[in-house]
């Protein structure tokens, strides 16, 4: 009986090299046994990498199973109520936001913009089921259509202009000075009171303070230099 003088394992008469850490054996007592068959396989095989097609393919088809036996459950048996429409439009949207990932050919704006549609379907399949007073054309969709479509603006400058991270901080500040503005105003007009800017107002204000303060930075190249070598971009 031998044992491996690096790893310790025990042997079998037929190694002439541990199994383990691959160490030669050595053991003048007994010499290897060439003749009898090794206790294992000497061909290695390998397993084929798993494609991202077969991988999409599992996540629709779990997607797809869950959405239609909700709603054949909701169609047949629990049937007061449309609750498998939220499944069935969770799961779609899912499908959507997993696409990019295993598509490499479907370009990013594209993407984005499916996103953008998925989550307003999503939003209307609620409003379909929950009217109230209009909230999703008068609400939810013009913010979903402007969210997207800043998200789109920054994804451009990011991707086709090569903005610096400074001018990208710049945008997204001034993006979410918009957004936030024009959700107030929205709500104002949702709820019929009169427009105007109160607690939007101070996040717009300090956005333009530091927009103010990074276009500084950024047209005055010692100071640019100063703040990339000081945070390391």
């Amino acid at each position: 009986m031998s044992y491996c003088v690096n790893c310790g394992v025990e042997l079998h008469a037929t190694c002439s090299v541990c199994p383990l850490c691959n160490t030669e054996v050595h053991n003048p007592r007994q010499e290897v046994d060439r003749k009898s068959p090794p206790p294992f396989p000497a061909r290695k095989g390998s397993v084929a990498p798993v494609q991202k097609a077969d991988v999409m393919i599992l996540i629709s088809t779990i997607l797809a199973v869950t959405a239609g036996v909700c709603g054949l459950l909701n169609l047949l048996i629990f049937y007061r109520t449309s609750w498998s429409l939220y499944v069935i439009g969770g799961c779609a949207l899912l499908w959507v936001f997993c696409l990019p990932v295993f598509v490499n050919r479907l370009s990013p704006y594209v993407s984005l913009f499916l996103d953008g549609a998925g989550i307003a379907m999503y939003f209307g399949i609620i409003a379909w089921l929950h009217p109230g007073r209009g909230w999703y054309l008068r609400l939810a969709f013009p913010l979903t259509v402007l969210a997207t479509g800043l998200i789109l603006l920054f994804a451009v400058s990011v991707r086709q202009m090569h903005a610096s991270i400074l001018s990208c901080a710049a945008l997204l500040l001034g993006e979410i000075a918009v957004f936030t503005v024009a959700v107030e105003l929205l709500m104002d007009q949702f709820w019929h009171t009169s427009p105007g800017i109160t607690w939007s107002a101070i996040v717009l204000t300090c956005c333009v303070i530091i927009d103010a303060a990074l276009v500084t930075i950024i047209r005055r190249t010692r100071l640019r230099e100063e703040v990339r070598r000081r945070m390391h971009i």
